[in-house]
């Protein structure tokens, strides 16, 4: 699966533009403040609203982070303001942590919390938004005085449609023993797969090959046929049901060099209509093949695992 670049959890951020080296610790909460939506963040909410022509992917991103700031909990009394906090040292003036994705919808608020920042970042952890997973961490400052912190927490993706969806929480101090807080939601959205990548109806032989990989132990098998209707079918509406790769930079795995290639033909001994190259590891792209000519973009998402277990190769 695709992982976007996100600093790793309780990770302590040391830059030479002034980050220092001390972690927050999780405290007791208080009354939380925030107006919530509720779960409504559903794949098949955005599913149906796909359908609509008129409704853009980039506005479904738009509508997801505006929910998702909704669901954002704070101590009671925090003001909203409508701009930069004025004495947080230029701080807040961007996300603690963002993704490297031109596809990126990103939505911010302010607020200044009567608090001190080790308190609201205490308070923060302590009331993860609802549904989410804590995904990101970090704090820092000059010679070993802390004066900012950031907390992430994210969503499942909604296949083939939104990549990530993250709320970032950075924390900077104000004077007075108070706190400035930004919070973003970022939310990054996959572009709509061209009909080119669609595997026809019409198969009647299916074919597997699993190359060799660069490490010796690797299983590799030879060809592999089924003529099964059912398990053919179930190939390639797995296939048209996958996402593109999200563009952008990202970290993956190794890449080891092994490729499962799968083949559809319309009888046996007929060259095939079209082949999909999935990768075995790294970020697991797959290229789908027609003509001798790669269809682009390209495919993202486990399908490997799922042609190995429909043929029983697992």
């Amino acid at each position: 699966m695709n992982t976007k670049t996100v600093s790793a959890l309780a990770v302590t951020l040391v830059l030479a533009s002034g980050f220092g080296a001390t972690a927050g610790v999780i405290g007791a909460g208080r009354a939380a403040y925030g107006t919530r939506l509720g779960p409504r963040t559903t794949e098949a909410r955005f599913t149906a609203s796909a359908r609509h022509t008129s409704v853009s992917r980039s506005e479904l991103a738009k509508d997801d982070a505006t929910h998702l700031l909704s669901l954002v909990r704070l101590p009671a009394g925090s003001k909203r303001v409508a701009s930069q906090p004025k004495g947080d040292d230029s701080l807040l003036g961007s996300p603690g942590q963002t993704v490297a994705d031109p596809n990126l919808v990103d939505l911010h608020r302010f607020f200044v919390v009567a608090t001190r920042p080790a308190s609201l970042d205490a308070f923060v952890l302590s009331h993860r938004p609802s549904g989410s997973e804590r995904s990101g961490y970090g704090s820092g400052g000059l010679y070993g005085n802390t004066d900012q912190w950031f907390v992430s927490f994210s969503w499942p993706a909604v296949k083939a449609l939104l990549d990530s969806r993250t709320l970032v929480l950075s924390i900077a101090g104000l004077p007075g023993n108070r706190s400035g807080l930004r919070v973003d939601a970022e939310v990054t959205w996959l572009s709509a797969k061209p009909p080119g990548d669609i595997i026809a109806k019409g198969a009647k032989v299916l074919t597997v090959v699993l190359s060799a990989g660069l490490n010796s132990g690797e299983a590799a098998h030879g060809p592999v046929r089924t003529s099964d209707p059912a398990k053919i079918e179930a190939i390639r509406r797995f296939i048209n049901g996958l996402g593109v790769f999200p563009p952008g930079i990202r970290h993956c795995p190794a890449e080891l060099g092994q490729v499962l290639r799968i083949s559809f033909a319309k009888r046996t001994g007929s060259a095939p209509f079209d082949v999909v190259v999935a990768d075995t590891s790294g970020c697991e792209g797959i290229t789908v093949w027609r003509r001798a000519h790669a269809v682009e973009p390209g495919l993202s998402g486990a399908l490997v695992s799922f042609v190995e277990h429909e043929l029983g190769l697992s």
